[in-house]
């Protein structure tokens, strides 16, 4: 039986920004997130619940806990894992399908409501020190900002997000529901900008020299409720149960016990260095997704690399869609293979970054046209 990982199918709730739209729903919870979403991704991935062997949770440690324990009463033989991190969590799924490769392996988190926490804590170091000589100014990061919310925007009106996402249904009064199939993307008004534009003086950021602005960047993602699954086997097993994956798991692993939000050259070079021991070099590569916590870090990527505005977070990142936390690796996976799959793309990757340190994930795919 073939042991590589696949991706057997991939998803999302819609995301909403509490801060932007004023109601709030107290239907979207963390095990209703994780309920609907999971019945919505076996379902497309036409996967009975009993075939699930492993579980693996990410994001809220107590809510994810109790959803994996409502699994093994139902089945139990389900091993269950936790963990605050995506990549962490598809490295398990890795170990656990290489280690039997009849195992079919959930991979599922969801943030909730959190009114306390309405933007994302930008780190105390934004910008690389030493040997980074570039610099970015705001006017940079306002661009980019707008130009994250316009990609999202259009990709929302041209429906590309609808393969993506599970449907979410939400009682606003008695006896009225709502379907929410879309994300509620943050609508910045030309006016704000301007008036934004006008009240900041367009200044170099710091790059750790003396003399230079070292205030926190004011263009930092929003925090968003929601919820991402995968569904992963290996592909003999996938075949055995004619399934379709959409995409291989080529390799997964965490490269830094810090963030990568205080991206330098060294790191960027050791993502360099990782793509070649897993014999696909920065030149194959169609698509990168990379952390939108503050709209400095993927212009860094942007100079380091030299890549087209157009392959990196093509669709909008967090800045559009509000981040996710340690759920965000899982929201940028599902998001890429959906590109990838309607541009003809091969290889993506994703760059994570939370509290648990960077990784990388990086994905072939497998429905290209």
């Amino acid at each position: 039986m073939t042991n590589e990982v696949v991706i057997v199918e991939a998803v999302r709730s819609p995301l909403a920004q509490r801060q932007v739209y004023g109601r709030t729903h107290s239907e979207l919870t963390v095990p209703k997130l994780l309920d609907v979403t999971v019945d919505g991704l076996l379902q497309r991935a036409k996967i009975d619940e009993d075939m699930v062997t492993t579980v693996v949770t990410v994001g809220d440690g107590a809510a994810s806990q109790r959803y994996a324990e409502s699994w093994r009463k139902v089945f139990g033989h389900i091993d269950l894992h936790e963990t605050v991190s995506s990549t962490a969590a598809l490295i398990i799924a890795i170990d656990a399908i290489n280690d039997d490769p009849r195992r079919v392996v959930l991979v599922a988190g969801a943030v909730g409501e959190n009114p306390g926490h309405s933007r994302v804590k930008a780190p105390g170091r934004l910008m690389p020190q030493g040997e980074d000589l570039w610099s970015i100014t705001r006017q940079h990061q306002s661009d980019y900002a707008s130009a994250s919310r316009c990609r999202a925007r259009e990709c929302a009106l041209s429906g590309d997000f609808r393969r993506e996402i599970i449907p979410l249904e939400v009682h606003l009064d008695p006896g009225m529901a709502e379907f929410i199939a879309s994300d509620e993307l943050r609508q910045v008004s030309e006016a704000a900008v301007a008036l934004h534009r006008a009240r900041t003086p367009v200044a170099p950021f710091s790059n750790g020299r003396a003399g230079q602005d070292c205030r926190p960047s004011h263009f930092s993602a929003h925090s968003a409720s929601g919820a991402g699954a995968l569904v992963l086997t290996s592909a003999g097993r996938a075949d055995e149960l004619g399934l379709h994956p959409r995409g291989r798991l080529v390799g997964a692993e965490i490269l830094f016990d810090t963030p990568l939000t205080g991206v330098s050259v060294s790191r960027l070079e050791s993502v360099r260095s990782y793509l070649r021991t897993r014999g696909v070099p920065l030149s194959r590569i169609d698509q990168f997704e990379v952390p939108e916590e503050v709209a400095v870090t993927p212009l860094i990527w942007l100079e380091q690399f030299r890549l087209n505005p157009y392959m990196l977070n093509p669709r909008g990142g967090a800045l559009a869609f509000g981040h996710l936390a340690e759920l965000e690796g899982i929201r940028c996976v599902t998001t890429m293979l959906s590109a990838l799959e309607d541009t003809g793309g091969t290889y993506g990757m994703v760059a994570t970054s939370d509290s648990e340190g960077a990784g990388v994930l990086l994905v072939e795919c497998l429905n290209s046209p």
